[in-house]
């Protein structure tokens, strides 16, 4: 039996094995046997476990189930941004389907580095659980959009009501879970009280970006999590061999575990995201018996079972111990770990090794802990005491990929623990290939002497040498690792193979234990060198045996006289015997010390935000100062690498005077008045942008600067300058501008002379309000803004004629300029006149700013008039930033010949109110775009209300209503599919009209025709099917045989289109015809046209003074299959 086959047949199978029983069958078995061979043949379906610390996006997979204890990371399942304030970030992380026991909120990871880690993570964050129900610890309820309120480096925050730079909220999948409320508080209604992720255990996520190197992108994350809560049959009172309260059907009873045996059990009876097997499906004595295989103890190199000196420290009742380096290292995930104190009493005893960590953070001290599943009865300070740790033989600490199928997923848990299932007696048992006794012997007297036995030897093709097994080690943050598996010992496998390396490479995706990983190795590496095989055809007695089983063999034809095997396969014969294959027994299987495992020191890298405050920040006063001006100097940190430094000064009022980077070690000071209790604070940034923590330094101005030649601040002003200024405005004579101080319009300059164009006047009765003499010296004009000074830089003029052609060009520059705001504006105009036709381009650009906005915009304009026909472009250019967080920019391009317009217009809009918008419009009959490959078709055309694609990929589609060639495709209020226009004729759907067929009979069988003496062949099962093409057509069928089969009967059936047979066969005579029909033939059809091809069937031969009774069973395994085949 295939093994992609075996649960969907096992049902088949065993009603088949109940009607074979009437014919004196006795028993069928079916197995899918992962044990040492079948896992070496089966090693391509092996899952890659690195996939498992990827961060996914949903796109419709199937969520992963976790068992054991695994870093794993995430299926995200919602992000979005809070308000469209895209440093608000808010993720839902799917983790596992189902309830599971822990979701390790410490052991979170944000782009590889621990959220503990307080010199990147400088705010901390909050860290809550539903398993919790109030006060620290418990949900955060929080809305956290807006300015972080609590900062708790390195650690969690203990108010769930607060803003946070990082929240986790972890939620473990129970049934009755409810809506996470930080989501709900923040999300501005795109998360509410409905969405309750029942079932599904996932972290709920909001992050508040920064520029200090917390994170960039979107978080990658990773946590820990112990899995799915399991039943075990040994616990469970009601079953025979249980004690307990646990309940086959009652998962508030289970308990969590990493042992294999008990995850495949559960991955069985789960019908969410398993098998769905109902208890009686299961012979659970069996899952008993493996359970307590898989969690027998061997010991390790690192103990060889005696106590070892261990210094260890940690707290009572907690279940975290911190111990010494080479301690540590002899500690492994999933190992069974005992601690005893200075006199030698237990501290731990039997504890199950949980996790083990080791950290370094730059600049820091190496940290050693471990945690286990019970608690310490003291609290121990760097305690010099004992400890001992052994292993479990089999665990199980990884993940199932739910969108793999079920027979995939079943293997790889029968692979880590080398199990064999059988299917027996309509039930499921388990056996685990491990050293066993003989349970039968076979001699002569049960082998068929006309087949004997079958003996086959080595396949080099599985031959190995060298075993390199793949495994995801809990030491190492749980990323692949690899131990090798050698024999150097006599023999030496290479030697033998003649110094060729035969190397095999295994991954074990659920194994995170370097000694349980190099046990597999070493059996698989024991079967590779021994092959031996054999098989034979065995009496009825052999239905005593199942699959796994060890048996003696001693057949003399052989020279077999006590030689051991292990059965592979038992198969059911038509005549009541039963085929056996079967592999040579060897314990490879006995536990064997691995190799010491040597941990690597830590590796402690400089790191991305490795960066440190400078050191030696000094203040010198302008007194002690050589240049007389104050200053302050540091110096570079000597550790990392450093690119600028940020300095700050606030004065005693905490008003801020200066924030700015400097790319030395030195800033110049000598703005600050004298004054006292100023404060410094002086950052390193590295060449990535990471900042470091602050040196301040308060400090003392006791005398100010020494005086420079420099004009100093506010040292110059109108009525300083008074008549010095206007002397000097005015010196350059007449043909200068002169500036005019008067109560009222002046009609001639201070000195009499005649006003010109451009002279200046301060009204001294409005403020000193400037106007200027116009280009005509007939008038004056108020300036452009009531600004203290307004000075023309450049105003020109050129106009030239001839006849009535006219030409001109102006240009008018002007800055202005007060105490709070400056401006400048450029306008320039050209035109060009013939007689009705005119041309003309005009420009205007303003820079505008003040203590609140700056504003900057430009106008062009180009037109163009002949007669009655005017056309014209216009763009205009606007951007306008405030200090209140309001910031827009706008672009308008504009078309215009005769009144028909053809427009774009692009804005951004940024408020503080309502966060940020943007737009890109487009006024036109048609809008297209092209492409530079020569090709005479647009792509991409939106014109009359239509947009035309000539050619698209679309992710995915979501329309009310599709229109295909004419022929409309919608649904009803049911959701069923419509065709509407006549629907789809056999000519629209193409050559591919009739591809394969399956047509089944109904329920029941077909009786052959009694063709003994004249044919009389009976229909078994037929098709219709009407043909799209012509060509030839591949016609098969096959049906099962059944009934009364005598020692004569011998049947005949065929496969008939119209007249024409195209396949035809008869079967052997007796018993030995007891076997499918499978015929199959071609003929070549006409197109368009509709036939029907029939199976036929008929007795003809049977004993004499019979009715002949067979038939032929139609129900799920006769049918007929049609394939077009050119």
């Amino acid at each position: 039996m295939s093994w992609a086959t075996i649960f969907a047949s096992v049902k088949t199978a065993w009603n088949t094995a109940s009607f074979l029983q009437k014919a004196q069958y006795i028993a069928t078995a079916i197995t899918l046997a992962v044990g040492v061979k079948g896992f070496m043949e089966a090693k391509a379906l092996m899952a890659k476990g690195q996939d498992i610390l990827g961060q996914k996006t949903s796109q419709g997979g199937k969520i992963p189930v976790i068992y054991g204890r695994r870093r794993v990371g995430s299926t995200v399942a919602f992000m979005n941004t809070a308000d469209n304030r895209s440093k608000d970030l808010m993720i839902v992380c799917a983790l596992s389907v189902g309830e599971i026991d822990q979701i390790e909120l410490d052991t979170i990871e944000v782009n590889g580095v621990s959220i503990k880690d307080s010199k990147v993570f400088r705010q901390g964050y909050y860290a809550g659980s539903d398993k919790i129900s109030s006060g620290a610890g418990s949900l955060c309820t929080f809305d956290q959009r807006g300015t972080v309120t609590a900062e708790n480096a390195g650690g969690s925050g203990t108010d769930p009501a607060q803003r946070y730079r990082m929240v986790f909220n972890a939620h473990h999948g129970t049934e009755t879970q409810t809506a996470d409320p930080m989501l709900i508080a923040t999300s501005g209604g795109q998360w509410t009280s409905a969405h309750l992720l029942k079932g599904i255990a996932y972290l709920a996520c909001s992050f508040e970006a920064d520029t200090k190197g917390m994170f960039s992108g979107i978080p990658q994350i990773t946590v820990v999590c112990r899995g799915k809560k399991l039943y075990d049959p040994r616990k469970d009172g009601s079953i025979t061999g249980g004690t307990g309260s646990h309940r086959y059907s009652t998962p508030s009873t289970f308990e969590w575990s990493d042992n294999a045996t008990l995850c495949l059990l559960d991955y069985l009876k789960e019908n969410t995201y398993g098998k769905g097997l109902a208890e009686s499906d299961i012979n659970l004595q069996t899952f008993q018996s493996a359970a307590t295989t898989a969690e027998e103890l061997e010991d390790t190199p690192d103990y060889d079972g005696t106590f070892s000196a261990a210094t260890f420290s940690g707290a009572s009742g907690e279940r975290v111990v911190f111990v010494d380096a080479d301690t540590w290292a002899t500690c492994k995930v999933g190992g069974i770990f005992s601690l005893k104190d200075a006199s030698g009493n237990f501290v731990a005893q039997d504890c199950v090794i949980i996790d083990c960590m080791r950290w370094q953070e730059y600049d820091d001290s190496n940290r050693y802990q471990i945690t286990i599943n019970c608690n310490l009865n003291a609290d121990f300070t760097n305690e010099s005491g004992t400890s001992l740790v052994k292993v479990e033989r089999f665990h199980c600490n990884g993940v199932i990929d739910a969108n793999k199928n079920i027979l995939e997923n079943t293997q790889e848990l029968l692979a880590n623990m080398r199990g064999i299932l059988n299917y027996i007696d309509g039930r499921y048992e388990i056996t685990l290939e491990d050293t066993a006794s003989s349970t039968f012997t076979v001699t002569d007297d049960h082998i068929i002497s006309d087949s004997g036995i079958t003996v086959t030897y080595e396949d080099k093709a599985q031959k190995a040498n060298k075993i390199v097994v793949q495994f995801f080690n809990a030491l190492k943050k749980y990323e692949m690792d690899t131990v090798t598996v050698l024999h150097t010992a006599s023999p030496n496998f290479t030697s033998d193979d003649g110094g060729e390396e035969l190397e095999l490479v295994i991954e074990f995706p659920h194994i995170v234990n370097k000694y349980v990983a190099y046990n597999m190795g070493k059996a698989i590496l024991g079967r590779s060198r021994s092959q031996m095989t054999i098989s034979f055809t065995g009496t009825p007695e052999l239905y005593k045996t199942k699959v796994g089983d060890v048996i003696t063999v001693a057949y003399t034809p052989v020279g077999f006289t006590g030689k051991l095997f292990r059965i592979e396969s038992i198969t059911l014969q038509p005549d009541g015997l039963v085929g056996i294959q079967a592999i040579e027994y060897l314990d490879i299987y006995t536990w064997q010390a691995p190799p010491q495992e040597i941990i690597e020191p830590i590796n402690t890298p400089v790191a991305n935000f490795a960066v440190k405050p400078p050191t030696g920040l000094a203040f010198t006063d302008s007194g002690s100062s050589s240049t007389g001006r104050a200053f302050l100097t540091w110096s570079e940190p000597t550790d990392f690498p450093f690119h600028t430094y940020r300095v700050r000064i606030v004065d005693s009022s905490s008003n801020k005077l200066t924030n700015k980077i400097v790319d030395q070690e030195f800033v110049d000071l000598d703005y600050l008045p004298v004054g006292s209790n100023y404060v410094a604070s002086v950052s390193s940034i590295n060449s990535v942008g990471q900042e470091s923590d602050a040196a301040t330094l308060t400090f003392t101005v006791s005398t100010p600067p020494v005086a420079t030649a420099d004009i100093k601040n506010q040292a110059v002003t109108l009525s300083k300058a008074g008549a010095d200024l206007v002397a000097a405005i005015n010196a350059g004579g007449a043909s200068s501008t002169e500036l005019i101080k008067a109560t009222s319009a002046p009609s001639t300059r201070a000195n009499g002379d005649a006003l010109q164009a451009q002279d200046l006047w301060a009204d001294t009765d409005d403020n000193n309000q400037i106007y200027v003499r116009n280009a005509a010296n007939n008038g004056w004009d108020k300036a452009r803004d009531s600004t203290l000074v307004t000075l023309y830089n450049s105003l020109s003029s050129t106009v030239t004629t001839q006849g009535t052609n006219l030409a001109t060009a102006q240009s008018d520059i002007v800055t202005l300029t007060t105490d709070t705001s400056a401006n400048a504006t450029a306008i320039t105009t050209l035109t060009a006149t013939t007689g009705t036709n005119a041309a003309a381009i005009s420009a205007e650009q303003t820079a505008r700013s003040n203590a609140d906005t700056a504003l900057a915009a430009d106008i062009a304009t180009v037109s163009a008039t002949a007669g009655d026909n005017t056309s014209s472009i216009t763009t205009n250019t606007t951007a306008v930033a405030g200090i209140n967080g309001n910031a827009s920019a706008g672009y308008v391009l504009k078309l215009n010949a005769n009144g028909k317009v053809a427009q774009m217009v692009l804005g951004s809009n940024a408020s503080s109110g309502s966060g940020a918008s943007s737009i890109v419009s487009f006024l036109a009959d048609t809008f297209k775009i092209d492409n530079d490959a020569g090709s005479s078709v647009s792509p991409f055309i939106v014109s009359g209300g239509t947009v035309l694609i000539n050619n698209a990929r679309i992710n995915e589609l979501e329309a009310t209503k599709l229109k295909l060639d004419g022929v409309t495709i919608t649904s009803d209020s049911n959701g069923n599919l419509i065709i509407k226009n006549d629907g789809v004729s056999s000519a629209q759907m193409g050559t591919r009209a009739v591809g394969a067929m399956v047509v089944n009979g109904a329920a029941g069988s077909s009786t052959f025709g009694d063709g003994r003496t004249s044919d009389n062949f009976a229909s078994l099962i037929q098709a219709t099917f009407t043909t799209a093409e012509s060509g030839d057509y591949q016609i098969v069928a096959n049906c099962m045989v059944g009934g009364t089969i005598n020692n004569l009967t011998q049947i005949e059936s065929r496969i008939r289109i119209g007249s024409s047979v195209i396949a035809d066969y008869n079967s052997p005579v007796g018993g030995n015809m007891l076997q499918p029909i499978i015929l199959g033939g071609k003929i070549s059809l006409a197109a368009n046209t509709s036939y029907t091809a029939i199976l036929e069937g008929q007795v003809i031969q049977d004993n004499s003074g019979v009715t002949p009774a067979i038939s032929g069973f139609s129900t799920r395994i006769t049918a007929l299959k049609l394939n077009k085949q050119s």
